[in-house]
C-alpha cells in the first residue's frame, strides 16, 4: 500500500487550555486521522480528549472509522461527572475511505474537479431546529414557532446532542465512500473551532492552496481559525484543530 501524506494542528485560541486532541497514524496497514474536541476545559477533560484521539485513529488506522470511533467511545465511560467529548475520525484501508463522528466535529474532502464536500451534519441542537424547519409537513404554527427563536438557534449550534460518552453504533454517525465520491485528493477533519470560524469557501480556497502539502493546511487553517478580522490573536477564539490526509494517487482496492 502506498503510504499516505497527513498533516495536523491545533491551537489553544482565547481558552484556558486545549481540550481538543488530535492523532493521524499511517502504517502498513491503512492511515487514520481523529480529532476529539473535549466539553470544557477541566484537565480530566483534555486528558480524556487525548487518550480518544490516539485511541481512535491506531484502530482506524487497520479497522475503519467506524471501529475508530467506537473504540474512543470506550475510553469514556458515562457515569455522573465523567469528561465527554465529540469527534470526528477519517480513515483509508485498502484503498477505501470512512468518515465517521459524534456531535459538532466535521470531516470533508476536497478535489480540484469535484471542490469542497461536506460529509457530516452537526448534531446540535440548532442544526436540529434548522432540520425541522426545511421538513415540508411542518405545519405553520410549527415553523412559526420555531422561526420565533430567531438567534436563540445559533446559540443553540453550541449543544450538543451526541458524545463519546454516550455514543452508540445507532447513534454515531458513519459514511463510507465509494466510487466518484472517493475519488478526491483530501480528506479533512476539524473541530468546530475551525469550521464554525470558516465559511466553506475560505476551507476551500486554502485546500485548493496547499492541496500537495497537508500540514501546511491543516495549519492555515488553524491560524486563521484563532484571528480576528484584524488577523490578530482572537481572545474569544475556541480551540482550533484539523488533521489532513493527501489520498490523491492511493492505491484503490
Amino acid at each position: 500500500m502506498t503510504m499516505l501524506h497527513v498533516g495536523a494542528a491545533t491551537a489553544i485560541g482565547g481558552r484556558p487550555a486545549n481540550a481538543d486532541a488530535v492523532s493521524v497514524v499511517t502504517n502498513p496497514l491503512g492511515t487514520a486521522a481523529a480529532v476529539v474536541d473535549g466539553i470544557g476545559s477541566e484537565q480530566d477533560t483534555c486528558d480524556a480528549s487525548t487518550l480518544a484521539a490516539g485511541t481512535a485513529a491506531v484502530v482506524a488506522s487497520h479497522r475503519g472509522a467506524q471501529a475508530g470511533l467506537m473504540a474512543a467511545a470506550d475510553t469514556m465511560p458515562d457515569y455522573s461527572g465523567a469528561p465527554n467529548a465529540v469527534a470526528a475520525v477519517a480513515s483509508v484501508v485498502d484503498g477505501r475511505i470512512e468518515v465517521a463522528h459524534v456531535g459538532d466535529a466535521a470531516v470533508w474532502t476536497y478535489s480540484a474537479t469535484a471542490g469542497l464536500r461536506r460529509w457530516t451534519v452537526d448534531q446540535t441542537a440548532g442544526e436540529h431546529i434548522r432540520h425541522m424547519l426545511d421538513n415540508p409537513g411542518l405545519t405553520g404554527a410549527g415553523r412559526d414557532a420555531l422561526t420565533q427563536l430567531g438567534t436563540a438557534a445559533e446559540v443553540l449550534s453550541d449543544y450538543v446532542l451526541n458524545g463519546l460518552a454516550f455514543a452508540t453504533v445507532s447513534t454515531m454517525s458513519w459514511t463510507p465512500l465509494r466510487g466518484e465520491d472517493a475519488n478526491v485528493d483530501l480528506i479533512i477533519v476539524a473541530s468546530d473551532g475551525v469550521h464554525k470560524q470558516l465559511t466553506a469557501a475560505q476551507i476551500e480556497g486554502m485546500a485548493g492552496v496547499f492541496t500537495a502539502d497537508p500540514q501546511g493546511l491543516a495549519e492555515i487553517l488553524v491560524d486563521l481559525a484563532v484571528r480576528d478580522d484584524s488577523c490578530t490573536q482572537d481572545p474569544d477564539s475556541d480551540n482550533a484543530t484539523a488533521a489532513v490526509i493527501a489520498v490523491a494517487g492511493r492505491g484503490a482496492a
